[in-house]
């Protein structure tokens, strides 16, 4: 009777020894697990574990081509959920109208998702500002050229009738009159300057101080100017609107990536002269094409007829004064 009582009792002993084990055993997996967590937190590369703020660079006169590759590149960072906030650098004197819309609203469309910073390197003009200002914040440097808020198109003609064609209308072959072709360039600048009002009156950090009519006179202005007028935000460059971008995503771990390079899209190749790029777009633009582009940048020279070339405006001296000044990647424009 003894032995069962003494066989009892060292069973219910090894029982709860074997429970206190097991529990403490589980408490110290458990905090060598937490602590491996950790652990790996810290010693894990920034580069590993940390968000992505995008630059994505656009320096080029905006052509359909360039506007397709462009947007794709907005649209993969909008989706990528690694990447927090997008930094776009802007040095371009704009280009076909059309493609400058479909750039700002695919802009648009990103910041909805995810904080954009605009840093304009130089020059930002007419389609370039249009770009611009999509941004939540827009940096320039005092010395950059920016605005030309408007649209510019060639001389519209008369409807013709081409001696070896019929046509079922009188406006088939041109499309319509010369009034409608005026009319149309007016509507294009409507949307142009109201979707520019309305993201610049309801900048956070410096909204616009000027009327949509001044906006719409279409002029270029430094910086400086810009700043003062509420064109753009802040004086600034790319540092700047990073530490933007960041403060607007709430990161204080970031990493900094080329976003093309980043998203796995092949590098376009830079236009080094945009003067003679934007010209080469004009002269192969169909009759009637509108444009956002730089004011300064002159359209092909054409033959008018004799009773007509008097009525001619002579810009063959105009020397856009930021051709020569083009900043490379990094630097700032220096005011001639």
């Amino acid at each position: 009777m003894q032995e069962t009582k003494a066989s009892t009792l060292t069973a219910n002993i090894l029982h709860h020894v074997r429970a206190w084990e097991i529990a403490v055993a589980a408490v110290l997996l458990g905090i060598c697990y937490l602590g491996g967590l950790v652990l790996a937190d810290r010693l894990a590369p920034v580069s590993v574990r940390a968000p992505v703020i995008g630059v994505v660079r656009f320096d080029s006169e905006i052509t359909f081509e360039t506007a397709s590759h462009f947007i794709s590149v907005v649209e993969a960072a909008r989706q990528d959920a690694s990447v927090a906030a997008v930094v776009l650098e802007v040095l371009s004197p704009g280009g076909y109208a059309t493609s400058s819309e479909s750039i700002f609203y695919s802009l648009l469309r990103l910041r909805d998702t995810k904080p954009l910073v605009v840093v304009i390197d130089g020059l930002a003009a007419s389609g370039g500002y249009y770009m611009a200002a999509a941004g939540n914040r827009i940096y320039a440097p005092a010395s950059s050229y920016v605005g030309n808020v408007g649209t510019r198109s060639g001389r519209p003609s008369d409807p013709a009738i081409a001696p070896d064609e019929l046509s079922s209308g009188p406006f088939k072959l041109e499309g319509g009159s010369r009034f409608d072709q005026i009319h149309q360039l007016d509507l294009v600048k409507n949307a142009f300057v109201a979707n520019v009002v309305t993201q610049r009156q309801h900048a956070a950090m410096n909204p616009l101080r000027i009327t949509p009519a001044e906006l719409a006179e279409a002029r270029i202005y430094l910086g400086s100017e810009a700043l003062a007028l509420g064109l753009i935000d802040a004086e600034g460059g790319r540092s700047e609107g990073i530490l933007a971008a960041a403060e607007l995503a709430g990161l204080t771990d970031y990493r900094v990536v080329d976003l093309p390079e980043y998203l796995g899209f092949e590098e376009t190749e830079a236009h080094q002269d945009l003067v003679a790029a934007a010209q080469a777009m004009l002269a192969s633009a169909p009759p009637g094409t509108i444009f956002m582009l730089d004011t300064r940048i002159p359209f092909p020279a054409t033959r008018l007829p004799p009773a007509l070339e008097r009525l001619r405006k002579d810009r063959s001296h105009i020397d856009p004064v930021w051709s020569a000044t083009l900043p490379t990647r990094g630097s700032t424009v220096a005011r001639p």
